[in-house]
Protein backbone atom coordinates (compact mmCIF):
# COMPACT_ATOMS: atom_id res chain seq x y z
CA UNK A 1 0.00 0.00 0.00
CA UNK A 2 1.35 3.41 -0.99
CA UNK A 3 0.64 6.78 0.54
CA UNK A 4 -0.51 9.89 -1.28
CA UNK A 5 0.00 13.62 -1.06
CA UNK A 6 -2.85 13.83 1.46
CA UNK A 7 -2.45 10.61 3.41
CA UNK A 8 0.23 8.31 4.76
CA UNK A 9 0.45 4.60 3.97
CA UNK A 10 -1.76 3.95 7.01
CA UNK A 11 -4.47 6.25 5.67
CA UNK A 12 -3.83 9.03 8.17
CA UNK A 13 -3.99 12.66 7.00
CA UNK A 14 -0.43 13.95 6.81
CA UNK A 15 0.89 16.29 9.49
CA UNK A 16 1.23 19.29 7.17
CA UNK A 17 -2.41 19.11 6.11
CA UNK A 18 -3.60 18.65 9.69
CA UNK A 19 -1.69 21.77 10.71
CA UNK A 20 -3.18 23.71 7.79
CA UNK A 21 -6.67 22.59 8.81
CA UNK A 22 -6.00 23.64 12.42
CA UNK A 23 -4.81 27.09 11.38
CA UNK A 24 -7.59 27.75 8.85
CA UNK A 25 -10.38 26.56 11.15
CA UNK A 26 -8.87 28.43 14.08
CA UNK A 27 -8.57 31.66 12.09
CA UNK A 28 -12.17 31.48 10.85
CA UNK A 29 -13.55 30.84 14.34
CA UNK A 30 -11.36 33.56 15.84
CA UNK A 31 -12.56 36.07 13.23
CA UNK A 32 -16.20 35.33 14.07
CA UNK A 33 -15.95 35.10 17.86
CA UNK A 34 -13.80 38.19 18.36
CA UNK A 35 -16.50 40.36 16.78
CA UNK A 36 -18.99 39.37 19.48
CA UNK A 37 -16.73 40.07 22.47
CA UNK A 38 -15.54 43.36 23.97
CA UNK A 39 -12.09 44.56 22.99
CA UNK A 40 -9.27 44.14 25.46
CA UNK A 41 -7.14 41.47 27.08
CA UNK A 42 -10.01 39.29 28.28
CA UNK A 43 -12.04 39.47 25.05
CA UNK A 44 -9.12 38.74 22.76
CA UNK A 45 -7.92 35.96 25.06
CA UNK A 46 -11.33 34.31 25.17
CA UNK A 47 -11.62 34.51 21.37
CA UNK A 48 -8.22 32.84 20.97
CA UNK A 49 -9.10 30.16 23.52
CA UNK A 50 -12.38 29.26 21.81
CA UNK A 51 -10.69 29.14 18.41
CA UNK A 52 -7.74 27.01 19.56
CA UNK A 53 -9.98 24.57 21.45
CA UNK A 54 -12.45 24.16 18.58
CA UNK A 55 -9.73 23.74 15.94
CA UNK A 56 -7.84 21.33 18.21
CA UNK A 57 -10.94 19.25 18.87
CA UNK A 58 -11.63 18.99 15.12
CA UNK A 59 -8.12 17.89 14.21
CA UNK A 60 -8.01 15.43 17.10
CA UNK A 61 -11.26 13.91 15.83
CA UNK A 62 -9.45 13.15 12.58
CA UNK A 63 -7.15 10.95 14.66
CA UNK A 64 -10.03 9.24 16.46
CA UNK A 65 -9.39 11.08 19.72
CA UNK A 66 -11.76 13.10 21.86
CA UNK A 67 -11.26 16.77 22.81
CA UNK A 68 -9.86 15.76 26.21
CA UNK A 69 -6.72 14.55 24.44
CA UNK A 70 -5.79 18.19 23.84
CA UNK A 71 -4.89 18.58 27.52
CA UNK A 72 -7.89 20.24 29.14
CA UNK A 73 -9.35 16.95 30.34
CA UNK A 74 -12.11 17.01 32.95
CA UNK A 75 -11.49 15.01 36.11
CA UNK A 76 -11.27 15.36 39.87
CA UNK A 77 -7.54 16.03 39.59
CA UNK A 78 -8.01 19.28 37.61
CA UNK A 79 -8.02 21.71 40.59
CA UNK A 80 -4.86 20.13 41.98
CA UNK A 81 -3.11 20.17 38.59
CA UNK A 82 -3.96 23.83 37.99
CA UNK A 83 -2.99 24.89 41.51
CA UNK A 84 0.36 23.08 41.50
CA UNK A 85 1.08 24.52 38.06
CA UNK A 86 0.18 27.94 39.44
CA UNK A 87 2.62 27.41 42.29
CA UNK A 88 5.39 26.48 39.83
CA UNK A 89 4.97 29.64 37.77
CA UNK A 90 4.52 31.86 40.80
CA UNK A 91 7.57 30.36 42.51
CA UNK A 92 9.68 30.97 39.41
CA UNK A 93 8.51 34.60 39.19
CA UNK A 94 9.35 35.15 42.85
CA UNK A 95 12.84 33.67 42.40
CA UNK A 96 13.57 35.87 39.38
CA UNK A 97 12.29 39.09 40.97
CA UNK A 98 14.12 38.26 44.22
CA UNK A 99 17.34 37.87 42.23
CA UNK A 100 16.68 41.22 40.55
CA UNK A 101 16.17 42.83 43.96
CA UNK A 102 19.36 41.21 45.26
CA UNK A 103 21.47 42.81 42.52
CA UNK A 104 19.71 46.14 43.01
CA UNK A 105 17.83 46.58 39.72
CA UNK A 106 14.33 46.69 41.20
CA UNK A 107 13.02 48.46 44.28
CA UNK A 108 9.56 48.78 45.79
CA UNK A 109 7.91 51.56 47.74
CA UNK A 110 4.59 51.85 49.53
CA UNK A 111 1.58 53.55 47.97
CA UNK A 112 -2.09 54.06 48.85
CA UNK A 113 -4.31 51.06 49.39
CA UNK A 114 -5.83 48.71 51.95
CA UNK A 115 -5.35 44.98 52.58
CA UNK A 116 -8.94 44.32 51.50
CA UNK A 117 -8.42 46.33 48.32
CA UNK A 118 -5.20 44.41 47.67
CA UNK A 119 -7.00 41.06 48.07
CA UNK A 120 -9.85 42.10 45.80
CA UNK A 121 -7.41 43.32 43.17
CA UNK A 122 -5.40 40.08 43.49
CA UNK A 123 -8.45 37.93 42.76
CA UNK A 124 -9.58 40.20 39.92
CA UNK A 125 -6.12 40.13 38.36
CA UNK A 126 -5.95 36.32 38.55
CA UNK A 127 -9.36 36.01 36.89
CA UNK A 128 -8.48 38.45 34.10
CA UNK A 129 -5.08 36.86 33.41
CA UNK A 130 -6.30 33.24 33.53
CA UNK A 131 -8.11 33.29 30.17
CA UNK A 132 -5.24 34.73 28.07
CA UNK A 133 -2.83 32.29 29.76
CA UNK A 134 -5.05 29.32 28.88
CA UNK A 135 -5.52 30.68 25.36
CA UNK A 136 -1.79 30.92 24.68
CA UNK A 137 -1.28 27.43 26.04
CA UNK A 138 -4.07 26.02 23.87
CA UNK A 139 -2.45 27.66 20.85
CA UNK A 140 1.28 27.20 21.47
CA UNK A 141 1.25 23.97 23.51
CA UNK A 142 -1.98 22.65 21.98
CA UNK A 143 -2.56 20.62 18.83
CA UNK A 144 0.32 21.86 16.62
CA UNK A 145 2.90 21.31 19.38
CA UNK A 146 1.49 17.91 20.25
CA UNK A 147 1.26 16.72 16.66
CA UNK A 148 4.84 17.80 15.93
CA UNK A 149 6.03 16.03 19.09
CA UNK A 150 4.39 12.82 17.94
CA UNK A 151 5.59 13.08 14.34
CA UNK A 152 9.12 14.38 14.92
CA UNK A 153 10.40 14.61 18.50
CA UNK A 154 9.83 16.61 21.70
CA UNK A 155 12.99 18.65 21.07
CA UNK A 156 11.92 19.64 17.55
CA UNK A 157 8.46 20.64 18.73
CA UNK A 158 9.88 22.58 21.68
CA UNK A 159 12.34 24.48 19.52
CA UNK A 160 9.90 25.40 16.76
CA UNK A 161 6.94 26.41 18.92
CA UNK A 162 9.16 28.29 21.37
CA UNK A 163 10.60 30.32 18.48
CA UNK A 164 7.10 31.28 17.32
CA UNK A 165 6.12 32.07 20.93
CA UNK A 166 9.05 34.46 21.19
CA UNK A 167 8.36 36.11 17.83
CA UNK A 168 4.70 36.60 18.73
CA UNK A 169 5.79 38.99 21.51
CA UNK A 170 8.12 41.11 19.36
CA UNK A 171 5.31 43.57 18.61
CA UNK A 172 4.78 44.32 22.32
CA UNK A 173 5.87 47.63 23.79
CA UNK A 174 9.56 47.94 24.68
CA UNK A 175 10.35 44.58 23.05
CA UNK A 176 14.02 43.64 22.79
CA UNK A 177 15.98 40.79 21.27
CA UNK A 178 16.72 39.45 24.76
CA UNK A 179 13.06 39.80 25.69
CA UNK A 180 12.02 37.76 22.64
CA UNK A 181 14.66 35.14 23.41
CA UNK A 182 13.45 34.93 27.01
CA UNK A 183 9.85 34.58 25.88
CA UNK A 184 11.02 31.69 23.70
CA UNK A 185 12.78 30.24 26.75
CA UNK A 186 9.48 30.57 28.63
CA UNK A 187 7.91 28.56 25.81
CA UNK A 188 10.47 25.82 26.36
CA UNK A 189 9.72 25.79 30.10
CA UNK A 190 5.95 25.62 29.54
CA UNK A 191 6.38 23.00 26.83
CA UNK A 192 8.38 20.80 29.19
CA UNK A 193 5.67 21.16 31.84
CA UNK A 194 3.11 19.96 29.31
CA UNK A 195 5.28 17.11 28.03
CA UNK A 196 5.85 15.83 31.54
CA UNK A 197 2.17 15.94 32.53
CA UNK A 198 0.13 15.72 29.32
CA UNK A 199 -2.02 18.42 30.87
CA UNK A 200 -2.68 21.97 29.73
CA UNK A 201 -4.09 22.61 33.21
CA UNK A 202 -0.54 22.33 34.51
CA UNK A 203 0.89 24.53 31.76
CA UNK A 204 -1.87 27.14 32.00
CA UNK A 205 -1.46 27.28 35.77
CA UNK A 206 2.29 27.82 35.41
CA UNK A 207 1.70 30.50 32.77
CA UNK A 208 -0.84 32.28 34.98
CA UNK A 209 1.42 32.02 38.04
CA UNK A 210 4.30 33.67 36.19
CA UNK A 211 2.18 36.49 34.77
CA UNK A 212 0.35 37.13 38.05
CA UNK A 213 3.57 37.04 40.04
CA UNK A 214 5.18 39.67 37.81
CA UNK A 215 2.19 41.81 36.89
CA UNK A 216 0.42 41.93 40.24
CA UNK A 217 2.59 40.67 43.07
CA UNK A 218 5.75 42.46 41.91
CA UNK A 219 3.88 45.29 40.09
CA UNK A 220 6.17 44.96 37.05
CA UNK A 221 5.48 44.86 33.29
CA UNK A 222 4.71 41.49 31.72
CA UNK A 223 6.18 41.13 28.23
CA UNK A 224 6.21 44.92 27.92
CA UNK A 225 2.59 45.32 29.01
CA UNK A 226 1.49 47.21 32.12
CA UNK A 227 -1.39 44.87 32.84
CA UNK A 228 -2.31 45.73 36.42
CA UNK A 229 -1.71 48.49 38.94
CA UNK A 230 -1.40 46.67 42.25
CA UNK A 231 -2.43 48.71 45.31
CA UNK A 232 -0.14 49.29 48.30
CA UNK A 233 3.08 48.78 46.34
CA UNK A 234 4.89 50.51 43.48
CA UNK A 235 7.90 49.05 41.66
CA UNK A 236 10.82 50.98 40.17
CA UNK A 237 13.50 49.45 37.95
CA UNK A 238 16.99 50.81 37.52
CA UNK A 239 20.33 49.77 36.09
CA UNK A 240 21.17 48.25 32.70
CA UNK A 241 18.23 46.94 30.69
CA UNK A 242 19.90 43.55 30.10
CA UNK A 243 19.73 43.00 33.87
CA UNK A 244 16.61 44.95 34.89
CA UNK A 245 14.56 44.16 31.80
CA UNK A 246 13.76 47.83 31.33
CA UNK A 247 10.28 48.60 30.07
CA UNK A 248 9.77 45.00 28.91
CA UNK A 249 9.83 43.79 32.51
CA UNK A 250 11.74 40.88 34.05
CA UNK A 251 11.31 38.87 30.84
CA UNK A 252 13.86 41.23 29.32
CA UNK A 253 16.45 40.39 31.97
CA UNK A 254 19.29 37.89 31.74
CA UNK A 255 18.16 36.63 35.14
CA UNK A 256 14.94 35.41 33.53
CA UNK A 257 17.03 33.50 30.98
CA UNK A 258 18.69 31.60 33.82
CA UNK A 259 15.34 31.05 35.53
CA UNK A 260 13.46 29.70 32.52
CA UNK A 261 16.23 27.46 31.23
CA UNK A 262 17.11 26.24 34.71
CA UNK A 263 13.50 25.32 35.45
CA UNK A 264 13.09 23.67 32.04
CA UNK A 265 16.22 21.57 32.59
CA UNK A 266 15.13 20.61 36.09
CA UNK A 267 11.75 19.34 34.91
CA UNK A 268 13.15 17.76 31.75
CA UNK A 269 15.61 15.56 33.62
CA UNK A 270 14.08 15.56 37.09
CA UNK A 271 11.50 13.13 38.45
CA UNK A 272 9.11 15.69 39.94
CA UNK A 273 6.33 15.90 37.35
CA UNK A 274 4.14 12.93 36.42
CA UNK A 275 1.01 12.64 34.27
CA UNK A 276 -2.25 11.93 36.03
CA UNK A 277 -3.99 8.68 34.99
CA UNK A 278 -6.91 10.81 33.78
CA UNK A 279 -4.57 12.60 31.34
CA UNK A 280 -3.09 9.35 30.00
CA UNK A 281 -6.56 7.84 29.56
CA UNK A 282 -7.45 10.59 27.08
CA UNK A 283 -4.68 9.30 24.77
CA UNK A 284 -2.87 12.56 24.03
CA UNK A 285 -0.69 12.46 20.93
CA UNK A 286 2.50 12.90 22.94
CA UNK A 287 2.00 9.63 24.85
CA UNK A 288 2.57 6.54 22.74
CA UNK A 289 1.77 4.43 25.78
CA UNK A 290 1.93 4.69 29.59
CA UNK A 291 4.86 7.12 30.02
CA UNK A 292 6.01 5.82 33.42
CA UNK A 293 7.44 9.25 34.14
CA UNK A 294 9.60 9.40 31.03
CA UNK A 295 9.44 12.08 28.40
CA UNK A 296 7.40 11.04 25.37
CA UNK A 297 9.24 9.65 22.39
CA UNK A 298 8.59 10.73 18.85
CA UNK A 299 5.87 8.84 17.00
CA UNK A 300 5.51 7.68 13.45
CA UNK A 301 6.44 10.31 10.86
CA UNK A 302 3.31 11.73 9.27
Amino acid sequence: MRGSVLRTVTGRVRLGWRLVIFLVVGFVILSVVILSLPAGLFGSGLSMLVAALAAGALTLRMDGRGPGALGFHLSRSVPREALIGLALGLGLSVLVTAAMAAVGVVRWSAEAGTPLGWLQSALWAAAILAVPAAAEEALFRGYPFQAMTEAWSPLAALGLTAAFFGMAHLANDNATALGAANTAAAGVFLGVVYLRTGSLWWASGAHLGWNWGLGFLADLPVSGLELIDAPMVAARVQGPAWLSGGGFGPEGSLLATVGFLGAAAAFWWGPWLRPEPSAVERRPLVFRGPPAGALPDGGDPS
